[in-house]
This record gives structure tokens, C-alpha cells and sequence, in this order.
């Protein structure tokens, strides 16, 4: 017998029980081969129901294959042209240059409206100005530091 659900546990145990108390309550060999019947159209039913489950288990793991391989497929086909184009496979990552620039202009923003807003009697129009102003000084300055990391590793992988 297959593993059996803690429901189909339940139905086979009170199948069971129905059957030791027909044959405990009743001589008759009719009611105990109806009991015996019923536990086995009982025990069916759950393997049926398993056997389903299963079957739906093991569509979903063809899918599920199916997709992975059509993935694999497509970069076989990307990696082959990519070759064939010359530009490599690799993820291209953003300069030292831009990423400072940004960190920069966002810190600038976020300080730069802070303080306006503290420093001006209009705290709206202290904080646009402010963040506007501190953007502009965060990212020109993010950007000469990220200039430089670039720089660097630009001379790095000269040597």
C-alpha cells in the first residue's frame, strides 16, 4: 500500500472499525462482506485520489523541465551569437564615474533640502532650492571621485 495521507489514514482506520464491529455485532456473512466491500471501494478511492496528486506532481516537473531546458536552449543560442558578434557574455556593470555621480547627487539632495529647509523663513521653497543646489555640488563632486577610481584601475590593468 502506498503512503497514505493522514485523511486517507483516517477513512482506512474508520473502515476498519466499521468492519471489526459488524463482524462483532452481526454474524451474518452478508453484513461482513459489505463492510469488507466498502473498506476496499474506501482504500480505491484513496489510492485513486494519490495516484492523481501524483500525475499532477509529475506534469508539473515535465513543465517545469521543459522550461528549464527552452532557458538553457535560449542562452546556447545568446552565448553562440554573442560569439559570433564578438561582444562578450558578461553583465556590463556601471563606471566608478556614474555611480559616484548619482551617490553623490542623492546625498547632495537629501542634505542639501535638509538644510535649506532649516535655514530658510519659507521652508517649501528652502528645501527645493537646497536640494537642487546640493544635487549639483553632490554630483559634480561624486563624479571627480568616481573619475578617479576609474583612473586608477584604468592604470592598474595597464601595467
Amino acid at each position: 500500500m502506498k503512503k497514505l495521507k493522514k485523511s486517507g489514514r483516517v477513512v482506512f482506520v474508520f473502515w476498519i472499525s466499521v468492519l471489526l464491529l459488524a463482524s462483532a455485532c452481526s454474524n451474518s456473512k452478508m453484513d461482513v462482506e459489505q463492510a469488507r466491500k466498502a473498506i476496499m471501494d474506501s482504500i480505491n478511492q484513496v489510492n485513486r485520489e494519490a495516484a492523481l496528486k501524483q500525475n499532477t506532481i509529475d506534469s508539473m516537473s515535465k513543465v517545469e523541465a521543459a522550461e528549464v531546458s527552452q532557458h538553457a536552449t535560449e542562452q546556447n543560442a545568446a552565448a553562440a551569437n554573442s560569439t559570433v558578434s564578438g561582444s562578450g557574455s558578461q553583465k556590463k556593470h556601471m563606471s566608478k564615474t556614474t555611480k559616484g555621480s548619482l551617490i553623490g547627487a542623492g546625498a547632495g539632495i537629501l542634505s542639501g533640502a535638509a538644510t535649506g529647509a532649516i535655514i530658510s523663513k519659507d521652508k517649501g521653497k528652502g528645501a527645493v532650492v537646497g536640494g537642487i543646489i546640493g544635487g549639483a555640488v553632490g554630483s559634480g563632486i561624486g563624479y571627480g571621485a568616481g573619475a578617479k577610481k576609474d583612473a586608477k584601475v584604468k592604470v592598474d590593468t595597464i601595467k
